[in-house]
Order: C-alpha cells, then structure tokens, then sequence
C-alpha cells in the first residue's frame, strides 16, 4: 500500500488517482480557506463531500498535503485489514481469518482504495467496524455492542448515505 502510494506520487498516476480524488482535495483546501467557525458551520450533510470536509479540519490545523490525506486513508485501509480478520475470527476460526486477513490486504481494489484519497476505504472501515459490533450484539445482546453498532452506522451514512439501510436492518433486526 506504501508502494502504491510512492508509485502514484513519484513515477505514474494509479487509476482513479484523478477526478474524484483531485475533487475532495480541491474541496478540502476551499473547507480548509475558512475560519473554524466558519467550517463548522459549513458542515455539507450526508453526502460525498463529507470527506472533504473532515479532512479540511486537518488541512486548517496542520496544512494542506496530499500525502497526508494519502497516508490517513491507508491508515483506514490497514485498519480494514485487521476489521475484517477479526470478523472473520470471531465468525469462523482463526485459520480462516488469516486467509480472509491475506486475501483483504492483498486486493488491488483496496490496495488502491486505501493508497488515493477517495470515500470508499473509509466507507469499508466503518461498515466493518459497525458489523463487528453487529456481531457483538448477536453474541453477547450488550448494550455497549447495540450502541456502538448504532454509532458506526450513522457514521457510515455520512459517507454514502444509502447504507442507511444496514442500519434500518439491524434496528429491525
């Protein structure tokens, strides 16, 4: 993922590392141009441009880089490594969960995903971590695990708002 990222910035362009990501860039440094004040309450709803705007809290604090939002986004891609080994432990057994662990760190699609700055790894991350506590609630029927599912689930709209329907889903559930 490293490599994927030290390729895309150094020697070639990796698919999709135009367009889309070139867009949430531009509008994190136009979030980022405002008072805090003002970025608070520029707060774009549930949407696409979500994105742009968390990271504009960053861009304001810190400055604005590319390679930053690169390096967030393959923090959330490693964490979608891990996520989905442990669902997999937690479903199965751990000789399972080391191929689904291989398997999930070894996709090009999110190996590119996690290297570009773009919605979908972090889209991966939460759903994830909102099935985990899925998983917890139907193992163990904890409050803590409900909630947090709840949480995650919310969060997760803020990216793409159709996944509102795992949420209903489980709530019916």
């Amino acid at each position: 993922r490293v490599f994927s990222i030290i390729i895309n910035n150094n020697i070639i362009s990796i698919p999709d590392s135009y367009g889309d990501t070139d867009e949430f860039f531009f509008k994190a440094i136009e979030y980022s141009n405002q008072s805090f004040l003002n970025l608070l309450s520029s707060y774009p709803g549930l949407g696409s441009y979500f994105i742009s705007w968390l990271i504009s809290f960053l861009f304001l604090i810190i400055g604005q880089s590319e390679l930053m939002t690169q390096s967030i986004s393959l923090f959330f891609g490693v964490g979608t490594v891990y996520l989905g080994w442990l669902i997999a432990n937690k479903i199965w057994n751990k000789k399972v969960a080391n191929k689904v662990g291989w398997v999930t760190a070894l996709f090009p699609t999110l190996i590119l995903y996690s290297s570009l700055f773009l919605r979908e790894v972090y889209i991966y991350f939460f759903l994830l971590l909102a099935l985990n506590s899925c998983i917890d609630w139907v193992k163990a029927k904890s409050f803590g695990s409900l909630f947090k599912a709840i949480v995650y689930f919310i969060i997760l709209i803020h990216f793409h708002g159709p996944l509102i329907m795992g949420l209903i889903v489980f709530i019916i559930y």
